[in-house]
């Protein structure tokens, strides 16, 4: 009887709470500008040159951009035109009807800004997490405080506000933790107009720390909330750890918790993929991703950068995304730090991406595109036509949803 009588209350307006923005569907930008403008540029060469200019201009060409590695926050605000101040409810979904919503609670007078004919009250969702080229809908509740901050209301709801987030990517992913670099696989166009599919790999760092001893495994980097994220939000079903014995040492359940899956797989990285045991280990770890069960996956090395970057290069390149933007994708791990590898006597050459380029190049005949290569040598690793068909199928939205180039 207690929530009907609370249900009927919440549908008495009070008070007028009015979403401001974004709305209207506006494009909202997640990607960092300053990586907007470093992916921009076709060539490496360039790239490398505008760091260099960053460098010699003590960062501030493009170093000074305070989101480099995360999404850039996006603000909602809200007009409450009749002395609502909250505590506030906040709701953002991909479905109008708010199925699955996240949902957010903002203390009483939380960053408000007053203006005439009302007050706009703004929060910034500093760890958005959006997917990228989806429409979004959100509402704000108010949950009955009157202007002074006492007395109890009924709860006042908002209209229906929508934005849609910048068809870009790579999307960043955050948590709480000390666990960074994570990103989604998916987002980036193929040659032919596809889009790997978001919410089904994530990449980034260790979920916890390297060994010691190489006997004892390392401290858990997680929060309890970011399970919760990992797990419930995200739906991680297997972890993928590309370290090796020494690092992982006892490790035998991941740090998301029994219902995970854990795949513990010593790789390689860089020059080492295109070696016999690499190859191998090459084809098991892609055999991963070839098995539907498996999804959502979230791989990892320590760092997120090296066999975890080798990985998520090859796997992009088969795929068939560009090569410019598998390039751009590794680069960005290392984002604003590239100045500090390149090699001083060869100014076009930064020698980590060149392993993975040399040797994927290799493969193939002058003119095939950079798929064709990525397919060819993962058919040497022994990786079969119809698992790449495979990999091709679960990984990419339907051929139906093709997008203009």
């Amino acid at each position: 009887m207690r929530s009907l009588s609370f249900l009927a209350l919440s549908c008495v307006a009070s008070a007028a709470i009015v979403p401001v923005s974004p709305a209207g569907g506006k494009i909202v930008a997640l990607v960092p500008d300053a990586q907007k403008k470093v992916m921009d540029l076709p060539t490496l060469a360039e790239r490398i040159a505008l760091f260099r200019e960053d460098r010699e201009h003590g960062g501030k060409v493009i170093r000074h951009d305070q989101f480099w590695r995360r999404a850039k926050p996006v603000t909602l605000k809200w007009r409450a035109t009749e002395g609502e101040t909250g505590p506030w409810k906040i709701e953002i979904a991909k479905d109008p009807g708010f199925d699955g919503a996240d949902i957010r609670y903002v203390s009483a007078n939380s960053d408000s800004v007053k203006i005439s004919g009302g007050e706009v009250f703004s929060y910034t969702m500093a760890r958005p997490n959006l997917e990228i080229a989806r429409t979004y809908y959100w509402r704000v509740t108010g949950l009955g405080k009157s202007p002074d901050g006492k007395k109890k209301g009924p709860a006042v709801h908002s209209g229906i506000a929508s934005f849609a987030t910048e068809d870009r990517a790579p999307r960043w992913i955050e948590i709480e933790g000390k666990v960074g670099n994570i990103r989604d696989l998916g987002g980036w166009r193929t040659a032919d107009g596809r889009r790997v599919r978001q919410g089904m790999a994530f990449r980034g760092q260790g979920l916890n720390q390297n060994s010691v001893t190489g006997e004892r495994q390392g401290r858990n980097r997680l929060t309890v909330e970011d399970v919760k994220y990992l797990v419930g939000t995200l739906g991680i079903r297997t972890d993928l750890d590309l370290r090796n014995k020494g690092e992982t040492a006892d490790l035998s359940e991941s740090p998301l918790g029994p219902g995970v899956r854990l795949i513990l797989r010593s790789s390689y990285g860089y020059k080492g993929i295109f070696g016999g045991i690499g190859k191998k280990t090459m084809a098991e770890n892609i055999r991963v991703f070839c098995d539907e069960s498996n999804y959502p996956i979230y791989f990892h090395c320590i760092s997120g950068a090296d066999r975890t970057g080798s990985l998520a290069y090859v796997l992009l390149g088969a795929l068939g995304v560009p090569r410019h933007d598998i390039e751009t994708d590794w680069e960005s791990t290392f984002y604003p730090d590239i100045p500090d590898d390149i090699h001083e006597t060869e100014p076009d050459y930064w020698c980590r991406e060149s392993h993975l380029t040399d040797g994927i190049g290799r493969y193939g005949k002058p003119g095939d595109t950079w798929q064709r290569r990525c397919e060819l040598y993962l058919q040497d690793c022994g990786v079969t036509k119809e698992e790449i068909a495979r990999l091709r199928e679960i990984l990419l939205e339907p051929a139906e949803f093709r997008y203009a180039p």
